[in-house]
């Protein structure tokens, strides 16, 4: 069972999950896009060697939401990773994430190259979306838009966390089994029922996202051999242009395997992503992690 932890950085608190060897390779693992740290509970234990540090992003599972007119973006996240780090005690380490995380993951690894041993991406990586500067342009203006009129907004109620559940399998591709793992660190009980630990401002638009340039710019700066596992039904977003991302990134190795988006969790193959990961960070037979 993973050990649960806290920081505060800079005045925001963060929760996380810590799995693995206290003496193994510092890593931190980072989650997706409305998920939260749990997504890497089938993964984690697969990796036992490594001391696996996998965070609640702010406003995500048992992490303070950022204050009233803040806006979620990923340099805060980074500065928070790093801040994490510096508390630990942790000059070097490992980074895995899955899809917003796998693109915070390479954006971390080209702003501080000397401080990420290796990287591990799954189903996501830092891309445009094939957006160009009019979105982006657009993007700002919705962001002012968006946050000035939250005021009130809240979280939708469930009568029972088996209905949050199902909302989860039917508004995404995940089974059941990786729906439920998600959700029970996702949700806390409230008047009427139960709803989302996770701050709705979270869906606004992200104001002030980098250009192509600026992301091919960012990659040439990454010095940590990367792997990119990408899932044959995942998600297809991160993939526009990624041939000119590999030219520019100089040490990625791009890995292809069978199933959905959230492949590291659903029980049908998150095994093969862990022997992936273990193969890339060295650690061996995959089999005898399992053991």
């Amino acid at each position: 069972m993973p050990q649960a932890r806290t920081f505060d950085v800079l005045g925001t608190r963060l929760a996380a999950l810590q799995w693995g060897d206290p003496a193994g390779v510092p890593t931190i693992a980072l989650h997706g896009w409305l998920d939260n740290a749990a997504t890497f509970d089938r993964l984690a234990p697969q990796l036992p060697e490594l001391n696996l540090l996998a965070l609640d992003f702010a406003g995500h599972g048992h992490s303070s939401h950022r204050p009233e007119g803040v806006h979620y973006h990923s340099l805060l996240d980074i500065q928070e990773i790093v801040g994490i780090a510096d508390q630990l005690g942790w000059e070097r380490f490992n980074v895995i994430g899955h899809s917003m995380g796998a693109g915070i993951a390479t954006e971390l690894t080209g702003l501080f190259p000397e401080r990420v041993r290796r990287a591990v991406m799954i189903d996501g990586f830092l891309a445009t979306g094939g957006a160009g500067p009019a979105e982006r342009i657009d993007d700002n203006r919705e962001a002012i838009l968006r946050m000035l009129g939250s005021a009130g907004r809240r979280a939708p109620v469930y009568p029972s966390v088996d209905d949050m559940i199902r909302r989860v399998t039917e508004a995404t591709d995940q089974s059941r089994e990786a729906a439920e793992v998600l959700v029970a660190r996702g949700h806390q009980a409230v008047d009427g029922g139960f709803t989302w630990r996770t701050d709705p401002r979270i869906r606004f638009p992200t104001p002030l996202r980098m250009a192509g340039e600026q992301i091919d710019e960012l990659l040439r700066r990454v010095q940590a051999p990367s792997l990119l596992i990408v899932a044959a039904n995942g998600d297809r977003w991160y993939l526009n242009g990624l041939e000119d991302r590999q030219k520019a990134h100089g040490h990625l190795t791009v890995e292809h395997t069978g199933g959905p988006h959230h492949i590291h969790l659903e029980p049908e193959h998150c095994r093969r992503v862990g022997a992936l990961v273990r193969d890339f960070l060295g650690l061996g037979d995959p089999a005898a992690a399992l053991e």
